[in-house]
């Protein structure tokens, strides 16, 4: 049997569509089973195929990648990455593209250019396309797991803790607020900031993102938000009421200097994922250590976990969003399964346990 990923690339060029086959089909984990060059064409074969993913351009012909990923979410819902060379400097059509329904995204520039660094997108598509045949979308529910994938869940050995999980979440001296995603985070976030009040203390938020985003996606966060959030600048205070998000491609710290606390943003230390939710996650329990919420949230990967263990041991508190609500279940997976998270919630719960802990309502 078969257990290979089963994609349809979509995408008007034919030399894109045949680089973007051959890089799938060399993982060894990937089967193209046809390709389309357009968006009419797409659907068709999406309901004629059943892929257990699509790679989706957005610039194209009859009818772009936006219009089609409507009429594929409300015809034939099935994961969608976006694939295309407006999703690095297109950041407003792309953060559309995941309102609409789409997995996540990668630059087709970066992975089809003949640089260094074009191996490392192409391993980072292979991966998200991975992660997204289980991706939770409208309309589909997540598919079983693989027997391969629970066996692995079995293998991890983790310390265990002892977690004071609470019906009701308590009050407590909070000084920061933390959020970190990756995969499904930009959606997920802009949900939760648009519930949350004013907290009263700074907020600082990673998010797997390019650099040309960042900037959009904070303004687009702010709009929806009583907390106005803002790239974050390396030396800047931290302030009550404020969002600071991590640039893209840099590091986001805190730390005391003297009575304040500030930002720090640096491009060290190289990480797999920059910005790094573990490399955040560290800081803020160094600096702020009890007072410190810390909230782990959809994405692929374990990213943060490592981070939130410091968190724990300095005796902060954690959120971790709940395997349903989630898009992908990585990042938040480990801090539930070990009991490391002080509360485990669905994402419409995530906003009110924060308001609980920090405000006492």
């Amino acid at each position: 049997m078969d257990d290979k990923v089963k994609v349809l690339v979509v995408d008007d060029s034919i030399i894109a569509r045949k680089y973007l086959t051959r890089i799938l089909e060399e993982s060894g984990k990937i089967k193209v089973i046809d390709t389309a060059k357009d968006g009419l064409e797409a659907i068709e074969k999406i309901k004629k195929l059943n892929p257990d993913v699509v790679t989706l351009d957005i610039e194209m012909p009859r009818l772009n990648g936006l219009e089609a990923l409507k009429r594929i979410m409300e015809e034939h819902p099935v994961p969608v990455v976006m694939v295309s060379s407006l999703t690095k400097e297109g950041a407003k059509e792309t953060l559309e593209s995941l309102r609409l329904g789409a997995v996540d995204y990668i630059s087709k520039t970066d992975v089809l250019s003949f640089k260094e660094a074009a191996k490392e997108s192409r391993e980072l598509l292979i991966e998200k396309i991975l992660a997204a045949k289980n991706a939770r979308i409208r309309g589909r529910r997540l598919r079983a797991q693989t027997v391969s994938s629970r066996l692995s869940e079995k293998r991890d050995e983790q310390p265990s803790y002892t977690a004071t999980k609470s019906v009701k979440p308590q009050k407590k001296d909070i000084k920061v607020v933390a959020i970190a995603a990756s995969t499904g985070g930009p959606v997920a976030l802009e949900k939760v900031f648009s519930m949350l009040p004013l907290l009263g203390v700074p907020v600082m938020i990673v998010q797997h993102m390019p650099k040309t985003f960042t900037g959009v996606f904070a303004n687009s966060l702010s709009k929806v938000s009583k907390i106005k959030v803002k790239e974050a600048e390396d030396g800047e205070e931290l302030k009550i009421n404020q969002g600071y998000l991590a640039p893209g491609g840099m590091q986001m710290t805190a730390q005391k200097s003297g009575s304040k606390y500030v930002v720090r943003v640096s491009d060290k230390p190289k990480t797999i994922y920059t910005p790094n939710a573990d490399v955040m996650f560290t800081s803020v329990a160094e600096t702020f250590g009890d007072k410190a919420l810390c909230v782990i949230m959809t994405g692929m990967g374990d990213d943060g976990f490592r981070g939130l263990q410091k968190v724990k041991e300095k005796g902060g508190t954690i959120i971790a969003q709940d395997k349903d609500s989630c898009v992908v279940w990585g990042m938040p997976r480990k801090p539930t399964q070990t009991g490391l998270a002080d509360y485990v919630v669905p994402l419409d719960e995530i906003a009110p346990t924060i308001s609980k802990i920090v405000l006492g309502r």
